[in-house]
């Protein structure tokens, strides 16, 4: 079955789930005029709160509309929360305009996951106790967020799993550490909603100043983020001022190594910080000597040891970047050794990050197969056959053998191409 038809299948599964919910919901309510004007309202909350999104990192969304759900569950029964959160949804994707079945999904992964949380909550709660009177109370409210967490990030999880045929646990457990926090934080401020309701609906307001305090927060760490990612890039621009060559040099190192780390068992945010950092490994090149950087002759020991120092050089000016520490790290290390004998550090084998492994054999084939002032270009075969001899001495050899492996002369030709696969400067 092909990737498409496992997706598919999947969300039509989940969707049936979702419309037999709200089917059963809106026949438990029947002619329960009352209980429809709760729905009406809480959905025009839930569609409000959702026309104004954060984007926690580059390719997450959270919404506060999670706080009012939290409080509902709490307050209402359970038919009323489903089809609340159902119409409410529904006004948020229209107005989104994504894909229909990314509509499809989210509405569907919502409902299901809600409904979940809220048998989870009123099968453990008691009715005639305050929200922290006993211990099964705690437990109840505890409960539901835990299940709406973890069933909302698998949901999600599993859809990407089965459109990339990643390892769905391996993907879940390395993604769920950046919504942790948001999440617990949208339940304790739902519990906290539930409260002031029950003690004076009045008092609601009172819940404003940190919903706010929370969605900007949200927004700063993103403005940061992205103030970061144009920093690198402007970055990548003095590497282009500096020296066209070695900008070509970079971009194919990071096509490469991009190709090379996602045959390995890391996650999306790891690739793309290995990818950047192979964009930017020769940053430290920019205050080295003309003489050196486009010198006709091999160098002495003296230039040489000037020369090395670019790793430690462009380590030191990336480290401005709290947000790309991971990446600092592999720019300082592209030049360590499998065998202990590289620099600046003398790492060896699994000390050096895996990051800067991969950097390092894609760093060192590009700068064969091209032409220098002091020789010729080496053919493809000759710079892999120098990379096979250098496995488990200068090289990783799981690293080498990933990196030949994906080395056919159309992929190269592909991984090389711009238009193919674009580094994220362009």
């Amino acid at each position: 079955m092909s990737e498409f038809s496992r997706v598919r299948l999947y969300i039509f599964v989940l969707a049936a789930l979702a419309f037999g919910a709200v089917l059963v919901s809106a026949a438990t309510l029947a002619n329960q005029v009352n209980e429809w004007i709760i729905v009406l309202v809480l959905a025009l909350v839930i569609a409000v709160f959702d026309a104004f999104p954060s984007a926690l990192f580059e390719r997450i969304e959270i919404t506060i509309s999670e706080i009012a759900k939290f409080a509902s569950m709490m307050l209402v029964p359970v038919p009323v929360l489903i089809l609340a959160i159902a119409l409410g949804t529904l006004l948020g994707e229209v107005r989104s305009k994504r894909r229909w079945y990314k509509q499809f999904f989210n509405i569907s992964a919502i409902i299901v996951t809600w409904l979940v949380a809220a048998s989870v909550y009123h099968t453990l709660h008691q009715p005639h106790i305050d929200y922290f009177g006993s211990v099964q109370n705690v437990l109840a409210w505890v409960a539901a967020g835990l299940s709406e967490f973890v069933i909302n990030s698998a949901l999600v999880s599993l859809v990407i799993a089965l459109a990339s045929r990643a390892t769905f646990v391996t993907f879940w457990l390395r993604n769920i550490g950046q919504v942790v926090w948001p999440s617990l934080s949208m339940i304790s401020l739902g519990v906290f909603g539930a409260i002031l309701w029950n003690y004076n609906p009045l008092s609601i307001p009172l819940l404003a100043l940190p919903v706010i305090g929370l969605r900007y927060s949200y927004q700063l760490a993103h403005q940061l983020e992205r103030q970061t990612k144009e920093a690198l890039v402007a970055l990548m621009r003095v590497i282009d001022e500096r020296d066209e060559h070695t900008s070509d040099h970079s971009r194919r190192v990071s096509d490469y190594a991009r190709a090379i780390a996602g045959k390995f068992d890391l996650s999306e945010d790891e690739v793309e910080i290995i990818a950047t950092a192979a964009l930017l490994h020769d940053l430290g090149k920019v205050g080295m000597a003309d003489g050196i950087l486009f010198g006709a002759k091999l160098l002495s020991p003296e230039e040489r040891k000037s020369a090395e120092r670019h790793a430690e050089i462009g380590a030191t000016l990336l480290s401005k970047f709290p947000l790309f520490q991971k990446g600092t790290l592999l720019v300082r290390h592209h030049h360590e050794r499998f065998d202990g004998k590289g620099y600046p550090d003398g790492l060896k084998g699994e000390a050096i990050p895996v990051g800067a492994r991969i950097i390092s054999v894609c760093d060192a084939y590009q700068a064969m197969t091209e032409r220098r002032p002091y020789r010729a270009a080496l053919s493809q075969e000759t710079a892999i056959e120098q990379i096979r001899l250098g496995s488990g001495s200068q090289f990783d050899p799981a690293v080498v053998q990933a990196f030949i492996g994906i080395l056919t002369p159309e992929a190269a030709k592909e991984i090389a191409t711009p238009a193919a696969n674009p580094s994220i400067a362009e």
